[in-house]
This record gives C-alpha cells, structure tokens and sequence, in this order.
C-alpha cells in the first residue's frame, strides 16, 4: 500500500479546531465522519493524484470579517475565525471565490463599484499575505496583519465587468416562491403546517415551478423542525421594511439555487465549497443536498410525518413529468410571473 504524508506548520492544529467550533463549511462530498472536511491532507492528495481544484465560495458575513480582520481596530473571535479560513485555505491549497458577496453588495446593498473594488484590492491583499504571520493574528499573537503590495488591478475593466449584470437571473422567478411561502405563512392561518406544506408542493407543480431549495426552505418553515427566524417578514413591520425582508430571503434562496447551479454544471475536476455563519440557511441547504442526492430514496422523518413524507415523494415523481400542469398552458410566463407578483405583494401589503 502506497502512503503518502504531507507536513503541515504546527499551528495547523489550533487553526482546524477553531474552524471545526464555527462550522462554517458546506459540502455535497460522501464523508463517513463530518469533520474530515477539515483533512488537509484530502484536499492535497486529492490535488495531486486526481488533478481535483477546489475552491471555497465566500457568503457576504465572511467575506466581510476576512475585510474587517484589517479595517476595524478592535479584533474579534470572527475576525480570528475568518483568517483561520485564510490559513487553513493557503496550506490546502484551496481559492477563494469572493463573487456571491461581492454582488449582492452590488445589488443588493447598493455599494457603489468603487469600494467593492477597494474591498476586493484589499481581500486579494489579505489572501496573498503571509501565512506565518496569519497564524499569528489567528492565534491572538498579534492585533495587525502585514499587507503585500497591492496587485496591479485594471480598475475601469473590472468597474465595467461588476456593473455588466445588474440583475441577477431567477431573481423575479425565486422571488414568486418567496411571496407564495410568505402568504401561506400570515395569510391561511385556517391551514394547518402540515397542510400548508402540501398546498405549496401543489402549487410549485401544477401552477408555477417546482423548486428543490424552495421545497427545503419550506419544510423548515412548516415542518417539524421549524426555523422561524427563516421567516423575516413580519406584519408589524411597515411595508418598506417588509420589502426589504423579502428582497432578504430571495437572496438566501439565489444563494440557495446558486449552490445547486454550481453543483449540477461544474467540471469534474473541480469542487466547490459553500463557506456560510447562517446557521438556518446552512439547515435548509444541508436538507436540499440530501434530497438531491437521495433522491426518493431521501429519509425526512426528522422533519415530516410519514404522510407528509408521501405526499412529497408524490410531488418529487410528478415534476418528472407534465401531470395535472396548468401552467403548461401559459404562453407569456414574464408577464404570468409579473401578475403573480403584484397579487402576491398586494395581499402582503408591500405594493408600492
């Protein structure tokens, strides 16, 4: 048997117990044990006898800490946290990619071009710092982080590149499905959860789209194991702030739909990571990769009852097919989806 050993610094250790307490890593990978996602030698000999890349995809709360580690003065256990990332990511051999957080401060937080190109100059400056000296800021040793020149960026290309799609794809369609759970959450309080969770499989399949993130986010909505801070509407709240409420949990549920995306359409010798603090959006796509990879063979008694368990798997096998589809019928979807929008937003009272 042919073995192989990799020397890693001897703060390796104290930088994978910090990112085992945070548990920031999600994953499609088949792992006996849980933490072998923090195995650095996997993502080594895994690089060098197959060839595999991978590559950690940053939420915008991490990308924000790795930033602030340098801008703000007083440090915190985040900001150790999220150079641990960087260290842990430079004796792996793993990339960064930065682009979720970066567009929905572009689109979402309305950040202007410039800084997100200062914030990315900067990200870059930090990923390509010193790993000895990382180490010491992770482990308290030092307050600062001693920054490499700066790569020589063309700014008006990447200005121009950043403000190329304003608006990201799906979004109306992902923002319907967000509007119909909402509704069903306030609005048919003569349903009970589990009924409400039927009625929405019924409706992603015959009147609109079915959706697998959107199916999970409901499940931990009307399941057994409710996450209610999943649901950030409120009608207490003013219209304005609702709006903005919705505009929140459609991007979790982009962020959602983006995993499977990369998922479904990536190369064979790459891997990607999901790096996210959101402990409910880690538990909602924690249930969609193991729907996905399970298929009708996927165990959620945890979450349904056994009937409810049948009426999904019932619903899973007919989106194969056109059965009981009225949608099938519609011949200007854009227009259906905007009509569905303005009801949806009317009824919860968000309509400008």
């Amino acid at each position: 048997m042919e073995y192989v050993v990799y020397e890693f610094p001897d703060y390796a250790e104290q930088v994978i117990n910090l990112l085992l307490e945070e548990d920031w890593l999600i994953h499609s990978f088949s792992l006996n044990d849980e933490k072998e996602i923090f195995n650095p030698s996997a993502y080594l000999y895994n690089s060098e006898m197959s060839g595999v890349e991978y590559a950690i995809h940053l939420d915008l709360n991490i990308y924000q800490y790795i930033l602030n580690a340098f801008k703000k003065e007083k440090k915190n256990k985040l900001h150790r946290s999220a150079i641990a990332l960087v260290v842990f990511a430079k004796f792996t051999n793993v990339k960064f990619d930065p682009t979720i957080a970066i567009y929905e401060k572009l689109n979402y937080k309305n950040q202007c071009p410039d800084e997100l190109i200062d914030d990315l100059i900067l990200f870059r400056q930090i990923d390509n710092a010193e790993m000895d000296h990382l180490a010491e800021f992770v482990l308290s040793e030092t307050d600062s982080i001693k920054l490499p020149n700066p790569a020589c960026l063309d700014r008006s290309q990447l200005n121009e590149k950043l403000t190329e799609y304003r608006r990201l794809k799906k979004w109306d369609t992902l923002y319907v499905l967000v509007l119909k759970l909402t509704e069903l959450y306030f609005c048919d309080r003569g349903l009970s959860n589990e009924d409400k969770l039927e009625v929405f499989w019924r409706w992603c399949h015959e009147e609109f789209l079915f959706s697998l993130v959107a199916t999970c986010l409901a499940i931990k909505l009307f399941g057994k194991q409710r996450i209610p801070k999943l649901m950030k509407y409120a009608p207490r709240h003013s219209a304005e702030i609702n709006k903005k409420h919705l505009i929140n949990m459609t991007w979790d549920l982009f962020l959602l739909d983006k995993f499977f995306e990369n998922w479904v359409n990536k190369p064979d010798q790459q891997e990607f990571i999901y790096a996210s603090n959101d402990k409910p959006f880690q538990e909602v796509l924690k249930t969609a990769i193991e729907v996905q990879s399970n298929g009708v063979d996927v165990i959620l008694n945890r979450d349904l009852s056994p009937a409810l368990i049948k009426s999904f798997l019932t619903t899973f096998e007919q989106v194969m097919t056109k059965q009981g589809r009225s949608i099938s019928s519609v011949t200007d979807f854009q227009s259906f989806r905007e009509g569905l929008i303005v009801d949806y937003e009317s009824a919860l009272k968000v309509r400008a």
